[in-house]
């Protein structure tokens, strides 16, 4: 019962988008490379779903649906979605 209160790091945008099977392994490099150069040419954080999404690689409702389940892993009822995950 213990392990289970153990705080566990979020999954970041694109380790949930590779999860959920909606991107590759590559295509977050490549965005993770675009948008350390955004940073460095601009000083501009551009977030991966908007990269992802300006790609062409995912859809507004991909987007929601990896801060949903960011979301579960985070908020107010991340104890509670962490308990069902479990029993799965």
């Amino acid at each position: 019962m213990i392990t289970f209160f153990k705080k566990k790091r979020p999954k970041q945008f694109g380790e949930v988008a590779l999860d959920k099977g909606l991107v590759s392994e590559q295509d977050i490099s490549e965005v993770l490379r675009i948008q350390r150069e955004y940073i460095e040419k601009h000083n501009i954080h551009k977030k991966i779903g908007t990269i992802l999404s300006d790609k062409g690689i995912l859809t507004q409702e991909d987007i929601e649906i990896i801060l949903e389940e960011q979301k579960k892993q985070t908020g107010p009822m991340a104890w509670f979605w962490a308990l069902l995950s479990k029993n799965r």
